[in-house]
């Protein structure tokens, strides 16, 4: 499966697969890093506006800091250097420079969400086939406890392990929907989100 990804997003404009893996150290970090990116791009994007609408050009500057880490991780260079230059404009106060270049910058960014959709369709083809073993209702009740069990907690790496665990069951599209959602949310560290929507599931 890792393999196939690999290969969907070699054909991504603005990704260079080559420079990710060299960056991430290995397949299964650039996948996790590059869906962690994809999934955050929205709730970063309107920070980073809303810190620049302000004027706040100091939470701007880290913000757009963070964002050039993480798209060099990826291998999205174009999108990572334009953000180090407003990083770098930030930090010597040269706020035309962020004017001049803030939207051109936010619509690379926010490009992306339309190139990387190909990870939604990728996930859904390879949990709409027909591996993976059935589910349980006992079993999927006891997925559900646990995750929300987890949430109350906020823990980040119980809830990614139950996610991953589950991914080799079987689900039914209403469930294998609610897992997809729960782990976009988890990207953003949504609880209060990720609680409602297991609201009554357990």
């Amino acid at each position: 499966m890792e393999d196939n990804l690999i290969d969907i997003l070699s054909g991504v404009e603005g990704i260079s697969v080559a420079d990710g893996l060299e960056y991430c150290g290995s397949t299964a970090a650039f996948i996790k890093f590059i869906k962690t990116f994809y999934y955050s791009i929205e709730k970063k994007a309107q920070d980073i506006k809303d810190a620049y609408e302000r004027g706040d050009f100091s939470t701007y500057t880290t913000k757009v800091h963070a964002l050039k880490s993480t798209s060099r991780f990826i291998g999205a260079s174009k999108l990572s250097e334009l953000a180090l230059r407003l990083e770098e404009a930030g930090n010597a106060g040269d706020i035309s420079f962020i004017r001049e270049n803030n939207d051109r910058f936010l619509e690379l960014y926010t490009s992306y969400i339309d190139k990387l959709s190909v990870l939604d369709s990728a996930g859904k083809t390879a949990s709409d086939s027909d591996a993976g073993k059935p589910i349980s209702e006992a079993e999927l009740k006891d997925a559900y406890r646990s995750l929300n069990d987890s949430i109350e907690m906020m823990d980040y790496d119980a809830i990614e392990f139950i996610l991953s665990e589950i991914k080799g069951y079987r689900l039914s599209a209403g469930d294998r929907n609610t897992m997809e959602s729960l782990g976009k949310l988890l990207v953003n560290l949504e609880w209060e989100k990720m609680s409602n929507l297991l609201s009554g599931k357990n």
